[in-house]
């Protein structure tokens, strides 16, 4: 067993530490520093990308452009309605 050779090591991070000077031992990402300290993230930049983020966080649509003109609509229907009504 002693004569097999070792697994290649896997990159590292590397980024020291400002408390104990010590790199950082995390596995590295393709930037070649780990997710701690790959630095953050420019968010997505293709019309594509930005409409899914746009769309990720939609949670009901209650307060949207198009369903705030619907409530309008419908209230000036309500209103009007009314109004015909007390003129009878």
């Amino acid at each position: 067993m002693a004569d097999e050779p070792h697994a290649p090591a896997k990159p590292r991070c590397g980024a020291h530490s400002r408390r104990t000077g010590r790199p950082c031992n995390a596995p590295a990402m393709p930037n070649g520093r780990c997710r701690m300290h790959g630095g953050k993230s420019t968010g997505p930049r293709t019309p594509e990308g930005l409409e899914r983020s746009r769309k990720a966080n939609w949670r009901h649509g209650a307060y949207s452009a198009e369903a705030i003109a619907d409530r309008r609509k419908a209230a000036a229907a309500v209103r009007a309605l009314r109004q015909l009504l007390a003129t009878l």
